[in-house]
């Protein structure tokens, strides 16, 4: 098993590192998928795709205090593919930032601040996303402002595949390598799929690491569902002084073995079908 960390302030108590990743990973997927038998459902596919991803950053990789969201030392967490909220709200509900109960009641609900896509209102969230290509470009002027006024935080963003193909992207990528901005991690979910169909049939988003690594970064691939490689991979530093790349190979609707890999990209459950999906994963619904 793999172990979180309490990677905190002293200022600060930590949170309950006792609970092994595999494990929060599994409440994680647990909580998605109960989101999806909300009134108006979730994006599924996607968020179930990312849930290593968070646990390691959430649980073991950024320095964070769930009970001091706004702490000024702390790393942070942008969910440029804004439409999987349901994934990241799960996961900072798993680490402490509010009650898991209180997100599946208010998920998406008129006047609530979980809304459907990332809400900087909600605690452990700090910039509201959604409109694809936006959230790099945001990452890339954070992490330059931190490294300017000589502050240690770290800026790690979350970006699609199908979200690759919008030229903001690629434009904050060459400012991230000109600046040599080693305090910005970039993680692609590279799970092959986006709203309109398979990614590939698109907009190829092939050899990903190697346009990276043209354009200045440290770039790495890994199996985006082995929490050990992610644990190596976002811990490494960067070798060189450059900004950090990490394509993750993943599944939508990994974790739902019903899915057999093909996950919906939207999902709105009847209780069936979300006791179908919970006795897949071996839960009991």
């Amino acid at each position: 098993m793999i172990a979180a960390t309490t990677n905190t302030h002293p200022e600060y108590p930590p949170g309950d590192g006792a609970v092994p990743l595999e494990e929060q990973a599994r409440r994680i997927r647990r909580l998605i998928v109960r989101l999806a038998a909300t009134p108006t459902g979730c994006h599924l596919g996607g968020s179930l795709s990312l849930v290593e991803l968070l646990v390691v950053l959430l649980g073991r990789v950024m320095k964070l205090q769930p009970g001091a969201p706004h702490w000024e030392g702390r790393d942070h967490l942008i969910l440029s593919k804004g439409h999987a909220a349901a994934g990241l709200y799960a996961a900072l509900s798993a680490f402490g930032f509010f009650d898991p109960e209180e997100l599946v009641q208010r998920y998406n609900t008129e006047g609530s601040i979980f809304t459907g896509h990332v809400n900087a209102k909600v605690p452990g969230v700090d910039f509201s996303t959604g409109s694809l290509g936006h959230g790099l470009g945001l990452g890339t002027g954070l992490a330059l402002g931190y490294r300017l006024k000589g502050l240690q935080n770290h800026v790690y963003v979350i970006c699609g595949d199908g979200e690759m193909g919008e030229g903001s992207n690629w434009e904050a990528i060459q400012i991230a390598s000109h600046q040599r901005l080693s305090n910005l991690t970039i993680i692609i979910d590279r799970n092959c799929g986006q709203n309109d169909g398979a990614t590939e049939s698109i907009l190829s988003q092939a050899a990903l690491a190697d346009r990276l690594l043209m354009f200045g970064f440290d770039a790495a691939e890994v199996d985006g569902h082995d929490l050990g490689g992610l644990c190596q991979a976002l811990e490494t530093p960067s070798a060189r002084g450059a900004p950090r790349a990490i394509i993750a190979r993943t599944q939508k609707g990994a974790g739902v073995p019903m899915f057999k890999g093909k996950g919906p990209h939207y999902a709105v459950f009847s209780p069936e079908q979300l006791r179908r999906a919970l006795v897949s994963m071996g839960e009991t619904p």
